[in-house]
């Protein structure tokens, strides 16, 4: 195939060419087998004609193919069509990262959220001694959500021979990018070597262009083994210190002065993001002093014609400006000529310190004049409002939500003062010689999330990572960017965080700033399955070794319990510390938090185990507490149980009713059961979705009045995708239609949502 013209390369539609460079052409293509759009790299024809390159290409292809991490794009097949050789990768529809530098630099914060996303992926390629070589903003590759990855992991290898490239010389790389070492041909690369263009792609990212530019790329080349890094505050004055100092780590010449992982720099270009906001909140806070004097309009004649700013305060022409202004009445002080007419504005920008300084000092000296005037006989205790200009003037500040009293005395002083009342309507005393008043202003208020079947937020999980939006589908954040495996995600008590497991390790990631803290490890275990908190918020069932835990809701306990023996010490009831009957795995709480819902392994018949779940009391500490009800058998029977007794996921509403889904495909996607323990019966493949499969996860509302769940269409095959649903539990089964929660769908197909709600509060 030589143009993107031709239709088809293999069994591959071609829909369009993505770019061109000097080792291969990319296209756009649609791939009718597993139904969903790719991209085929397809290399020059040399690589095949050398058997010992054809060995190369092979060995670094299935390398890249193995390559799995959230934040690297993955490779689904490789092979030759036509005497050329391809790789087939995901296709990805945000563009690249040199897409959007030609449009513009990236604020810190942009990027600091895409170093940070690539940074593990980097780091998990370095550990298996996999170098990319070529990092560089044409193979950062966004989605169609805007999260980054990683794209060409070796490529660039794969033209390097023992002696000499395919040009004939021995470096491989992009020059505006390469390493000193790289630039010097050395053959001993490591992940260093990445960290170096990392650098080099933070700068081009924060100023719009690389740090060594030159009319040739040997002249480029040459800048990296013998020019200095360049000082980035130099191009951006607005960027923090530790900006520059992540850079030139970053970009040091001798790589044993950089940083050792991708990761240390992530954390130190987030740090100086961090410091940055702090420096920009005290900044604001002085700032908002400062805006209360500077929104101030004084009218000293009748008549006179107010400004914008002024019409902004009266709710006139300039209304949609008073967002900006302060809603707090505070004391302002103003003087104007006898037969002028006066509109003193300025705009609500932060002012400069000297401004400040003047406008304050004015104030004070004000003040002090006032306090003479109240000794030589004023009214005591409290302030009066004086103006002379003339018979009937008055002082005018009039935000919104402000009470003022205007008094007109006859006297020659041109003063005209805005008293603060209290709450009751009435001025607030100020004694004689007392300093101003501090200058605040008011927040605006927090538009309130939407609050449906009890719940005010969900969270999920999306490429190994974790996710949290308002139940509109506003708020959409990503709360981790570590590419880890996480399971048992759960609220806590006071929905300010949440825990989750990975690995042998329990992990608390708090909302407010995205921390992560590791509450516990069991490092001598060999599973941890759940962290579930009673509903109460005093109790935590723990899964371990498929052993019950149920100890004090206590994070600073746990902490010191790190064994089986050590958790049992925690415990109030040594019955369940370990709950011996049953190997357990998954647990529900009752809404009172006094009945447990377990999934435990049980004896089936026929020498067959499988999936039971068992309900029994937990509030009264007794070995083998009854039975209270089990299911699915022999109250049902779960589709394909027979040949697989295998419960994926349930929820429980706390009270009756139960929702649990069987095993169809992609590891855990099924047909929708709904069970109720007082009627004993059960409601099979309510299937709410256009009576279709297949489902998982499903979680019922705080209330109990709805029920979310994952939802994967199987018609399309491969090419499936996850929504997420929350619908109302009693319009199941009337062929209502649902429309799914305005999240980012799920393209893993065998990727685990565990959605969890947080109770509204």
């Amino acid at each position: 195939m030589e143009t993107s013209s031709t239709l088809h390369f293999g069994r591959y539609e071609i829909r369009s060419e993505l770019g061109r460079g000097g080792m291969a052409t990319v296209f756009h293509a649609y791939d009718p087998s597993f139904e969903r759009d790719v991209a085929i790299k397809v290399l020059p024809p040399a690589f095949l004609h050398d058997p010992h390159l054809r060995a190369r290409f092979e060995r670094e292809a299935k390398m890249i193919a193995s390559l799995e991490h959230p934040a690297i794009v993955p490779v689904y097949d490789f092979g030759e069509e036509e005497g050329q050789p391809y790789i087939v990768m995901r296709y990805m529809a945000g563009g690249s990262l040199a897409d959007r530098l030609q449009q513009t630099s990236l604020t810190l914060e942009e990027t600091v959220r895409v170093i940070s996303r690539l940074a593990p992926a980097l780091d998990a390629a370095h550990a298996r001694g996999i170098v990319h070589r070529d990092l560089k903003p044409g193979n950062v590759l966004f989605d169609q959500y805007g999260n980054a990855f990683l794209s060409d992991f070796g490529i660039a290898r794969l033209q390097q021979q023992d002696t000499a490239t395919l040009t004939g010389s021995a470096i491989v790389g992009t020059p505006a990018y390469m390493s000193p070492e790289q630039v010097q041909g050395e053959k001993t690369i490591d992940g260093r070597s990445d960290i170096y263009a990392l650098g080099v792609l933070v700068y081009q990212m924060l100023t719009g262009q690389a740090p060594y530019q030159a009319d040739t790329p040997a002249k480029v080349m040459l800048m990296h083994l013998l020019q200095p890094v360049p000082r980035i505050r130099e191009a951006r004055a607005d960027l923090p210190e530790g900006c520059d100092q992540v850079i030139q780590k970053a970009m040091a010449k001798a790589p044993d002065d950089r940083y050792p992982t991708a990761g240390e720099m992530a954390v130190a270009l987030e740090a100086a993001l961090r410091n940055q906001r702090a420096a920009l909140s005290n900044v604001e806070a002085a700032g908002d002093q400062a805006t209360v004097l500077s929104n101030a309009t004084i009218v000293a004649a009748p008549g006179a014609k107010p400004s914008t700013r002024s019409q902004a305060f009266m709710g006139g022409p300039a209304e949609a400006e008073t967002a900006a202004v302060s809603t707090a009445a505070d004391t302002v002080l103003a003087g104007a000529p006898r037969t002028a007419a006066v509109s003193a504005t300025v705009p609500s920008r932060r002012l400069p310190l000297a401004l400040i300084a003047l406008v304050v000092g004015g104030v004070i000296v004000v003040a002090v004049v006032l306090a003479v005037i109240a000794l030589g006989g004023r009214r005591q205790g409290s302030l009066i409002a004086l103006n002379a200009a003339r018979e009937g003037a008055t002082a005018t500040f009039s935000p919104p939500t402000s009470k003022v009293e205007t008094v007109a005395a006859p006297s020659s002083t041109s003063l005209a003062l805005v008293v603060p009342l209290t709450a009751t309507g009435s001025p607030t005393p100020v004694p004689s010689g007392t300093p101003a008043p501090t200058l605040t202003a008011s927040p605006s208020p927090t538009p309130m999330a939407p609050v449906i079947g009890g719940a005010d937020k969900i969270a999920f999980l999306k490429d190994k990572e974790i996710w949290v939006a308002n139940l509109d589908g506003s708020d959409l954040t990503q709360l981790t960017q570590d590419g880890t495996l996480k399971t048992s995600l759960q609220w806590t008590p006071d929905g300010q965080a949440i825990t989750y497991i990975t690995a042998k390790c329990i992990k608390l990631l708090r909302l407010s700033d995205r921390r992560v803290e590791q509450i516990t490890c069991f490092n001598y275990a060999d599973s941890l399955k759940q962290f579930e908190p009673s509903r109460d918020g005093r109790k935590v069932a723990i899964t371990l070794d498929n052993q019950l835990y149920i100890v004090p809701y206590d994070l600073e306990l746990l902490k010191q319990a790190t064994t089986h023996s050590q958790l049992s010490a925690m415990a109030d009831c040594k019955d369940f510390a370990p709950y011996q009957r049953n190997f357990i795995t998954q647990v529900r709480w009752s809404s009172d938090s006094t009945i447990i819902a377990a999934k435990l392994i049980a004896n089936l018949g026929n020498g067959m185990q499988g999936s039971v779940i068992q309900l029994f009391h937990v509030d009264a500490c007794i070995p083998n507490p009854k039975a209270l009800d089990n299911f699915p058998p022999p109250r049902f029977e779960l589709d394909g149980y027979d040949k697989n007794p295998v419960i994926q996921t349930f929820t429980w509403d706390g009270g009756a009713l139960f929702a649990l889904n069987s095993n169809v495909r992609n590891d855990g996607f099924g047909h929708l059961y709904l069970y109720n323990t007082e009627s004993k019966k059960a409601n099979p493949k309510v299937n709410p979705i256009g009576e279709a499969c297949c489902y998982r996860d499903p979680v019922f509302s705080p209330d109990g009045t709805y029920l979310a769940f994952a939802f994967q269409d199987r018609s399309p095959g491969a090419n499936s995708v996850t929504q997420l649903f929350y619908v109302l539990i009693g319009s199941i089964g009337s062929q209502a239609s649902y429309t799914p929660l305005p999240l980012p769908e799920i393209t893993d197909p065998k990727e685990k949502p565990q959605i969890i709600l947080r109770v509204a509060r």
